[in-house]
């Protein structure tokens, strides 16, 4: 018998009802982030890194929809499963971040340099260092409080347990029609969104990252309710979106570098520090001056649910 291939899963679209009441729609969307999860559990025990990456992405969005719904559920309803991701999350992201680094952002340096001998170094340390952070994921995976988090949400979301610290009034807004909180929520956040994107050039490092945040959480809520409005309208705005938040992503880019290389232990006066800083820099000035023109594309773009 042919052995069932192990391979990772990208997130499903999630299908809201036009009549689907905000409670539902709540359910439907941590439940689809919660079995996104659970489906890259076999890809990330098989050291697949596009299985971490799935894995983080599902738990970034559930984390995100948690956070979304706070007008309707309060934080301390779900606090116990955020702490459980949080946890997780503590061996998801440096996993993550040295599959970035090493398969994404380094290749162009190490093909630039092939023999620069502090650079070879650093490869085989980073190397060594990305296969520790990926068994200690492996480990966290059979560690009980995973397996825990998952039944948690799963019988947290079976049994509505938010409901039971719910005033009447918290009750009666979940169930009204999802699109009476979703159109304003979306609008709000595209405020927020092109209010400090219009600031750019004034904004800090940490104001940047902000930025970013707000943006990948704004493409989470429309990607959670996308099919309440029209398609063609959401791809083109999800694309211009994307963009702005890649064009943002080369700065935190900058900043999970330099906390890696302390990791390694490379000092600033090491020439290979020296080179792979100053690579990343010159990726931050094209991005930097591109970053204007994408966010005026972003700003022309169509509002799906303003129509």
């Amino acid at each position: 018998m042919t052995p069932k291939t192990i391979a990772f899963v990208k997130a499903s679209p999630v299908a809201l009802p036009s009549g689907a009441t905000s409670e539902e729609a709540f359910a439907a969307i941590i439940g689809a982030c919660l079995r996104h999860a659970e489906a890259n559990q076999p890809a990330v025990l098989d050291g697949q890194i596009e299985g971490v990456h799935q894995m983080r992405v599902a738990f970034r969005r559930l984390r995100s929809g948690l956070k979304l719904f706070r007008p309707l559920i309060p934080r301390e309803a779900g606090a116990e499963s955020v702490e459980g991701i949080r946890w997780l999350n503590g061996f998801l992201g440096p996993a993550r971040d040295w599959d970035v680094f090493l398969d994404e952002g380094m290749p162009p340096v190490f093909a630039h340099f092939p023999r620069k001998r502090g650079l070879l170094l650093f490869r085989a340390k980073a190397e060594a260092l990305r296969q520790h952070h990926r068994s200690s994921l492996r480990e966290a995976m059979h560690d009980p409080r995973y397996r825990q988090l998952i039944q948690g949400l799963a019988a947290w979301l079976e049994q509505r347990a938010w409901r039971s610290g719910l005033s009447d009034e918290q009750r009666e807004r979940l169930a009204q029609p999802v699109l009476d909180f979703a159109t304003p929520l979306l609008g709000n956040n595209h405020r927020r969104v092109t209010q400090r994107a219009d600031q750019f050039t004034e904004l800090s490092t940490e104001e940047r990252h902000a930025l970013r945040i707000r943006i990948k959480e704004l493409r989470y809520a429309l990607d959670f309710f996308a099919s309440l409005y029209p398609t063609p309208a959401v791809k083109t705005y999800l694309s211009a979106l994307a963009r702005l938040q890649d064009c943002l992503g080369i700065m935190n880019d900058i900043v999970v570098a330099r906390r890696l290389l302390d990791e390694a232990r490379l000092t600033t006066v090491s020439a290979a520090r020296q080179v792979i800083e100053g690579w990343y820099g010159c990726r931050l000035d094209v991005h930097e001056r591109q970053f204007a023109e994408v966010r005026q594309r972003f700003t022309e773009c169509e509002r799906p649910w303003k129509n």
